[in-house]
């Protein structure tokens, strides 16, 4: 099976909820995952459409075929028989900055608090028996751990229920430094472990209509980042010992080498 991901921002493996009453019209982007009927590779797959209130002026766009990358190509490389491609950007794609927008965290706990008929919050310990990986916790750093929780749906067999939702499911921790709030979230990216544990299933990644950049690729890590106004993303796919991968993403109004620094915390680098 070939996948080829255009992915203007993230790939995610996503059931969504509905954001409510938090005005992010203009300011998200849509995020979307293809996922399997019981993680069969042979299975047709479906799509997800959702918001995310932090990363703007960004889409992705998945499909499966033999699909051609229509924009300019700045960098490629293969990552564990993965093809990832950073297209070029448009000025009408970068923002200036807005300080008075909340926080990722802010509006995390808006949603939490309006959604809890279909959302519910766990621990760390609950969460290392519900999640599929093994959580990656973590070394010691000058960023300051002061929350950490996962968010898992109460039905398991919740499913999207229109384009406007958002998948709030995975692992959360939430950092502070110098007066800033990061949010670190990690789930297993099981399109990729797929395509890793697999070699006979194909995939390719584009980031593009964004100024995205390569920050690191090795055998167990492909790192990507993207800066636009105030936020900072810093996308990480960590291949694990038995060869799942994880993603993790990293937001926050931080310079780049420091969302690096606290990513590196987390991959024991």
């Amino acid at each position: 099976m070939n996948n080829d991901m255009n992915v203007n921002s993230l790939i995610r493996r996503m059931k969504e909820t509905r954001l409510p009453e938090v005005d992010v019209t203009t300011k998200v982007m849509q995020r979307v995952y293809c996922f399997h009927g019981k993680h069969r590779l042979h299975r047709k797959q479906r799509w997800a459409f959702r918001k995310s209130p932090v990363w703007i002026a960004m889409s992705i766009l998945l499909f499966i075929a033999t699909a051609s990358v229509s924009a300019a190509i700045l960098y490629k490389t293969t990552w564990n028989g993965v093809q990832v491609y950073i297209g070029g950007n448009t000025k009408d794609t970068i923002k200036t900055a807005n300080t008075n927008e909340p926080s990722y965290k802010e509006k995390l706990e808006t949603v939490l608090s309006k959604s809890a008929d279909i959302w519910k919050t766990i621990s760390l310990d609950e969460a290392e028996k519900e999640f599929p990986f093994t959580l990656l916790r973590p070394q010691a750093s000058k960023f300051s751990l002061v929350k950490s929780l996962g968010v898992v749906p109460q039905d398991k067999n919740y499913h999207v229920k229109s384009a406007d939702e958002w998948w709030l499911g995975g692992f959360y921790d939430i950092f502070q430094w110098n007066q800033h709030d990061i949010m670190v979230r990690q789930n297993m990216d099981v399109e990729m472990t797929e395509s890793v544990q697999n070699p006979k299933k194909t995939m390719s990644m584009t980031f593009q209509d964004s100024p995205w950049e390569s920050v690191e690729v090795d055998d167990d890590t492909l790192a990507i980042f993207m800066a636009n106004g105030t936020e900072k993303l810093l996308i990480v796919k960590y291949k694990t010992a038995d060869s799942k991968v994880i993603s993790i993403e990293l937001e926050g109004d931080i310079a780049k080498e420091d969302l690096v620094k606290l990513a590196k915390a987390y991959v024991g680098k």
